[in-house]
């Protein structure tokens, strides 16, 4: 396989002008290995140019496999610890899976008596062995009573985020359930700045001293260095009080120096509700963007997208709805739309400049089934792409159809949630256990853009346009697909073969890493033919 692949790819190269040479990507293939079936998938490409495998499943706990830097396999073990437990995946939670100091550490939440308990894991940047393991914090039980008013739902989650600038993260506790008589107010969020060598610099409360909210729903989190923690919410009650608003956003900033945060409530984000966001410290601007989406302020002509501007401080500088005219004659030219694109924001890639990518996706959820486990279903339709300037206009838009369904609700910025490996064990059953094979990738190079997904082979040669086109279910239908943008063009690449009816390649979108320093693309490619299936992993260089 490895050398038809070359050969593939060695023939496209012959009849492509030299100006686009580097735009063609290069495949090559780890050892074939049996292909994982339950449990969840993540890789990630390591500065030293080692490759981890992460696979986590019911049967093996965490298992670990690496490849050096000439793709070859050089160690395999599962990591089992004295504080979690590993044979218990079905209560635990990724919250996420970063390199810090040069180590792949793993946050983790595991549920053990009703007490969601968070744990950080160390693991040799060689070997892939446990080097560390600690227990960082742990919540209230899960069986008191949810808070859910006017589609605000308080938190009661552990969030993790690292600055990526530096090796300095930040560790979120909600304690998001109805307030107890003995609760203290004050004590109810707290987050946990650490240092790259895993000290903790600082610890700091969330609560507002005037008291006008006392439940928080998470937006986002985010670090500067040794600095600044920054966090928005969205505060709210259990009851109204007055005629005051129901919630609010608020962006907060908490210092190395202090205890608790500071807040800055954003007024015209009143009545807001099901608000979700993504945030970032932008170091040669010395201010932070943060993303809002608020479906329930989407209507006509209206996306529901807000992009806020803050100062350093954590004080909003500017704010304006974004509007995509743009990508509305995209879809009306190119996908046969007759209204306007109303996807969703799934990640928002900044660069130094305060330009940025942001990547769109339409979800439409609808309810089947008689049961609870599979009652409510989400859609994950067709690809908007577009590229921001500093002021939030479009400067360029892409479009791509796609039409695929899961079991379960996708949450917008899903993307970005998959890209720092938060993850919920499902199960075996196949119909729960296809996200990781779904909704698509990006990556963008100096001249081309590359988008990258799963697709069914007969609808591959229609462009997406059949009218009578299925969902895409079940990864085993599916073949992988790379649409190539340069000059104004779009053009479709299989990378690992032509697919046939009896033959194709599909990947665990899931559980790709994305190096944009040596342009490497890591992914699990699963290949069948006729009823015999094995997975490799796969570096395509960009």
């Amino acid at each position: 396989m490895m050398s038809y692949i070359r050969s593939v790819v060695w023939l496209c190269l012959f009849f492509i002008p030299a100006s686009l040479y580097a735009q063609v990507p290069i495949v090559t293939l780890g050892p074939a290995v049996e292909e994982p079936l339950d449990g969840w998938d993540k890789l990630m490409q390591l500065k030293n140019g080692h490759t981890f495998w992460l696979h986590f499943s019911k049967k093996e706990g965490l298992r670990v496999t690496v490849y050096n830097p000439k793709h070859e396999q050089v160690a395999a073990d599962s990591v089992a610890g004295s504080l979690w437990n590993a044979a218990d995946l079905e209560s635990t939670e990724i919250d996420g899976i970063y390199e810090i100091n040069g180590q792949p550490v793993i946050f983790l939440q595991q549920l053990v008596k009703y007490v969601p308990v968070f744990f950080r894991l160390v693991l040799d940047p060689q070997t892939g062995k446990l080097l560390k393991e600690d227990k960082i914090g742990e919540l209230a039980s899960v069986q008191h009573r949810s808070i859910y008013v006017q589609e605000n739902l308080a938190s009661h989650d552990c969030y993790v985020e690292k600055d990526p600038d530096s090796d300095y993260y930040a560790v979120a506790f909600f304690n998001g359930a109805e307030i107890q008589r003995n609760d203290s107010i004050r004590e109810r969020i707290r987050v946990m700045h650490f240092s790259p060598s895993h000290e903790l610099i600082n610890t700091g409360l969330y609560y507002l001293p005037d008291t006008a909210y006392n439940y928080f729903s998470y937006i986002g989190l985010s670090v500067r260095g040794k600095d600044k923690v920054y966090m928005s919410t969205v505060g709210f009650n259990a009851k109204r009080k007055g005629n005051e608003p129901w919630s609010k956003v608020i962006f907060s900033a908490l210092s190395p120096d202090s205890a608790t945060f500071a807040h800055h409530v954003l007024d015209y984000t009143a009545n807001f509700s099901d608000v979700t966001g993504y945030q970032q410290y932008l170091s040669p601007r010395d201010e932070v963007k943060l993303l809002l989406y608020a479906p329930g302020q989407r209507s006509d002509g209206s996306s529901g997208i807000f992009l806020n501007t803050l100062l350093s401080s954590g004080k909003l500088r500017k704010h304006q709805q974004l509007s995509f005219p743009e990508l509305g004659k995209n879809v009306q030219m190119n996908l046969g739309y007759k209204e306007d694109y109303k996807g969703v924001p799934q990640r928002i890639c900044w660069q130094p400049d305060g330009s940025g990518t942001l990547l769109l996706e339409t979800l439409t959820r609808y309810k089947q089934g008689n049961t609870q486990i599979n009652k409510l279903h989400t859609n994950m339709g067709d690809i908007g792409v577009a590229l921001l300037d500093s002021t939030g206009r479009e400067n360029e838009t892409m479009a791509v159809s796609k039409y695929q369904s899961i079991t379960g609700v996708c949450e917008p910025f899903s993307l970005h949630r998959r890209m720092k490996s938060e993850w919920v064990f499902r199960n075996k059953i196949a119909a729960l256990n296809t996200n990781t094979y779904l909704s698509y990738d990006y990556v963008n190079i100096p001249n081309a853009t590359f988008v990258l997904f799963n697709d069914y082979l007969q609808y591959l040669d229609s462009g997406g346009q059949d009218k009578v086109k299925k969902p895409l279910k079940y990864a085993t239908d599916a073949n992988f697909v790379c649409y190539r943008f340069y000059n104004g063009k779009m053009e479709r690449l299989f990378l690992f073969g032509t697919p046939e009816v009896t033959k194709g390649y599909y990947c665990m979108m899931g559980a790709s890493s994305y190096d944009s320093v040596q342009r490497v693309y890591a992914t699990v490619m699963i290949s069948r033919k006729g009823t015999e299936k094995q997975a490799n992993v796969a570096w395509i260089q960009f």
